[in-house]
């Protein structure tokens, strides 16, 4: 059952037999609400009875029965005032914060004010003391020393004679005449003063232009002196440093020169026993072309000795020893031997590898072929090197074999292929390539499944031509790539650093296929797969991973054998 509740989708498992009260724990303890609090309903109307879980059970058919969780109109009227009244509560809170903060800032300035208020009166008690005390202290002595004065001239006017005080102010009169005309003297005095005044004035002013002009003059000639000055200073100390670097390249040259001299004296004593060891090294390269020939003729004579005894035997073979560098998703990298493929594409990591190609990883030659013409099998292993935690349901890695070559793979525009793979949450996968209507097929190149190199002649049997229309038939040509998943048996999410996983790939002589699928030596799963093609249609297949879900990061280990109770029926 799933459960749609607002905005959260939750699963758990139907019960058996049906029964509503059943159903609505489950949806109580998953979706954390309160029991009594909702109604279940399906897109056929409210579930109150067995028979209306049973009805929606039977019309959700193989997939998960969706089911509506609807709350109560009253619970939803609570809700709603629950979180109107914990909005209310946060803008209580950020007010009552706010209100605090403006009480703390009120205080600060407060005391600020207070502080500067202070600072004022000490500053005022100190000019009183330090400016008006002094001038008020000064006052009184001059008040002091006043009145005595005052004193000293009573005594002065009692002691003057009147008569004498006459005969001084007629001698005052004649001194007023005199002092008038000495003013008037002075006056024209000062008028002759402030011309010649005004014209000093002149003079000055115009001195002091010409000498504010001069000034400037000398000091951009100062300035041009300074900035020649700090220009000759550089390029004397460019000119000294360039002096040092070639001293240093003489000096080196000289040491290279000594060194060059002495490795040619070497090179030159070495010369003899060089050409002594280039004529072994010449006789050497004869014995070895002697030898590689005759190599060379004895694999002729095997490889057309098991062509006379094994039917379908392909010479020249390169079987996988590595991924392939190139063919592979854009999100794939490999270490420096590329024995390992590390998966980083972020839809492959939530377990979706179907219209994309993250985490693809292609071997770069066919597996293996072991057993009988028309009954032998393709095996191969890899080591899980990381793994990550995904949530439950998203699955692991995807293992199974290609029709095409990596070459081939690389070819296409979308690296789309004809595949069989098994993994990911209990899922089994096949894979169709697609032809683009503007790459025409060509009817006489033979497919790489045949053996790399067979489109030249090399190792083409006489029923070659035969096997490419049975695989034509089996798989004919379509313009659209698919991925299509079906069941399996085995989830990939659960495995751990260190295991190892064998896959086995056994075409059937009458129809299908059976892919079987081992962890740490024990079988996990047999696949069928009904639509691959027969054993007479095809000849190599190659390895094929997909990085997903758990899966990270995966070793491939070539050269390994299938155990025998893998080839057990």
């Amino acid at each position: 059952l799933e459960f749609h509740y607002l905005a959260q989708r939750v699963k758990a498992p139907a019960p058996s037999p049906p029964s509503v009260q059943v159903a609505l724990k489950l949806a109580a303890e998953k979706l954390k609400i309160p029991e009594g609090s909702y109604d279940l309903w399906d897109r056929y109307g409210k579930i109150e009875f067995p028979e209306d879980l049973q009805r929606a059970m039977h019309m959700a058919g193989a997939g998960d029965c969706v089911v509506l969780v609807k709350e109560h109109e009253h619970f939803i009227q609570l809700r709603l005032h629950e979180e109107k009244h914990k909005s209310t509560e946060n803008r209580v809170s950020t007010l009552e914060a706010h209100l605090k903060n403006a009480n703390t800032r009120f205080d600060d300035l407060v005391g600020a004010a207070r502080e500067e208020i202070m600072n004022a009166v000490k500053r005022l008690e100190g000019r009183v003391d330090n400016e008006i005390k002094p001038v008020i202290d000064a006052l009184i002595r001059d008040k002091n020393r006043l009145q005595k004065d005052v004193r000293n001239i009573e005594e002065i006017v009692g002691q003057l004679d009147l008569q004498e005080m006459k005969q001084i102010a007629s001698d005052s009169a004649k001194l007023g005449n005199e002092v008038r005309d000495a003013v008037r003297k002075v006056n024209d005095m000062q008028s002759a003063w402030i011309t010649d005044k005004a014209k000093l004035t002149e003079m000055c002013m115009q001195s002091q232009q010409d000498l504010h002009e001069l000034q400037r003059y000398l000091q951009g000639k100062v300035d041009v002196c300074i900035e020649a000055d700090g220009d000759l200073r550089r390029e004397q100390q460019l000119c000294v440093e360039r002096m040092q670097m070639v001293a240093d390249d003489v000096r080196i040259l000289g040491d290279e020169h000594h060194r060059l001299m002495r490795q040619c004296t070497g090179a030159l004593e070495e010369s003899e026993e060089l050409r002594t060891l280039l004529g072994q090294v010449r006789e050497d390269n004869e014995h070895l072309k002697s030898d590689h020939g005759n190599v060379k003729t004895r694999v002729h004579c095997l490889e057309g000795t098991a062509l006379d005894v094994w039917e379908g035997f392909m010479p020249g073979v390169l079987y996988f020893q590595r991924f392939h560098r190139i063919a592979k998703g854009d999100d794939v990298q490999f270490s420096p031997d590329f024995q390992l493929a590390t998966g980083r594409g972020f839809l492959a990591a939530t377990g979706l590898v179907i219209g994309n190609n993250e985490g693809l990883a292609v071997a770069d030659g066919p597996c293996r072929r072991f057993g009988t013409p028309g009954s032998n099998v393709c095996y191969f292993e890899l080591e899980v090197e990381e793994v990550k935690s995904v949530p439950a349901g998203m699955g692991g890695l995807w293992v199974g074999v290609s029709l095409q070559s990596a070459q081939e793979i690389i070819k296409h525009p979308a690296k789309e292929f004809d595949g069989w793979l098994v993994g990911g949450n209990s899922k089994a996968m096949v894979c169709r390539s697609g032809t683009p209507a503007d790459l025409p097929i060509d009817p006489d190149k033979v497919p790489e499944t045949f053996a790399p190199g067979a489109s030249d002649g090399t190792g083409i049997t006489e029923n070659i031509h035969e096997a490419i229309a049975l695989l034509r038939t089996a798989l004919p040509p379509r313009l659209k790539g698919e991925m299509r998943e079906f069941g399996s048996q085995w989830s990939s999410q659960h495995l751990k650093k260190g295991d190892r996983i064998g896959v086995l790939w056994r075409c059937n002589r009458d129809a299908g296929a059976r892919m079987r699928v081992s962890v740490n030596g024990d079988i996990v799963v047999t696949q069928q797969f009904s639509d691959a093609p027969t054993a007479q249609a095809v000849g190599f297949f190659t390895p094929v991973v997909r990085l997903a879900g758990s899966g990270k990061s995966v070793r491939i280990l070539p050269g390994l054998t299938p155990p025998s109770r893998m080839l057990a029926d």
